[in-house]
Order: structure tokens, then sequence, then C-alpha cells
């Protein structure tokens, strides 16, 4: 039994089109522990991008648990991104990390030699990624002395979670 597929020639598979570098919403589709070459633990993590027109993009990413300051940088700023600010404060973050989302910079990376003589054709990246806002709204007390509404501090949104028909434009083959 062999694989089916479509063959695409070079300019084919390059013409597909990449983000605009710019700050887009996302949501964590799957996520792996793993080593990396270093040693150190590591979360691979494959989000969903929309775009502008809502366009389905999917793109890989990696938080590195290590005492590089880039690396541990890039952690704190998803806990903020995805609401697990109080996880990063204790050191400990979930491996299951499906369904979160916030807001994510995407650059492009642009095209690197290979060791066959050739280059990698250039992508899109995840940058960084972007602390939730934090709206204050003031307490309001009832007429019998309870709070009343939103709390001061709280995230001004929730994880972003998308439906099974969102989701519908993602070409993911999985058996299971």
């Amino acid at each position: 039994m062999s694989y089916s597929f479509s063959p695409m020639t070079e300019e084919e598979l390059n013409s597909f089109p990449m983000l605009e570098p710019g700050v887009y919403d996302f949501e964590v589709l799957k996520s792996t522990r793993k080593v990396s070459k270093s040693g150190n633990d590591m979360a691979e993590i494959n989000i969903c991008v929309w775009d502008k027109e809502g366009k389905v993009n999917q793109l890989f990413d990696y938080l590195v648990f290590s005492k590089v300051a880039m690396n541990i940088r890039k952690v704190k700023h998803f806990c903020d991104a995805t609401g697990l600010s109080e996880n990063y404060q204790r050191g400990q973050l979930p491996e299951e990390l499906e369904g979160l989302g916030g807001k994510v910079e995407i650059g492009i990376k642009e095209k690197q030699p290979n060791s066959n003589g050739g280059f990698y054709p250039e992508k899109n990246v995840v940058v960084d990624y972007v602390k939730r806002e934090v709206k204050e709204f003031p307490m309001e007390i009832n007429e019998k002395g309870i709070p009343v509404g939103i709390p001061q501090g709280k995230p001004s949104q929730k994880p972003l979670s998308r439906t099974d028909k969102e989701l519908s434009g993602i070409d993911d083959d999985v058996p299971f």
C-alpha cells in the first residue's frame, strides 16, 4: 500500500500565501512534550492563526524551559497571552495547552541555506506572544453590601476558543 498525493512544482510550493507581519488571534491545536537539542524540556506547540479575512493558518512554535532569558521571556509572554500568568509565577505550566489562545505577533523568516546547497523557503514564525489587556472595573456594592460585577484586575477576555465550523478549514488528515 502507498500514499497518494498531488505533486506540485517548486513554483507552486512557493506560491502559498504567507501572513503579513502583524498581530493575530491564535489558538493552540496541539502541544507535545519534547526535549531540546540542549537537553531542556520544551513544549512543541501547533497553533492555529486566523488572518484578517478569517482564513486559517497553522504554525509550529517551541516553548523552551531553560535558564536562557530569551527562552523564558517567550514562556512568560505565552502565559501572559493565554491567561496562565499565575502558572508562570509558580514555575509550573500544564502539558495540555490545547484550546488556549490569545494574540500572537507573527513575522517572516527569510530564506536560509540548507545542507544540500539549496535554501529553505521563507516562512512565517512566531515573534512573540502579546500580553492580554487587563481592564480595571470598579466594584459595585449592592444594597446588602455585597460586591457585584466583574472584580478588578480580571483579564478582559477568556482564552480564545474556536468552533468546529471555524476549524473546518484546517487540513488535518490524522486518522483518529
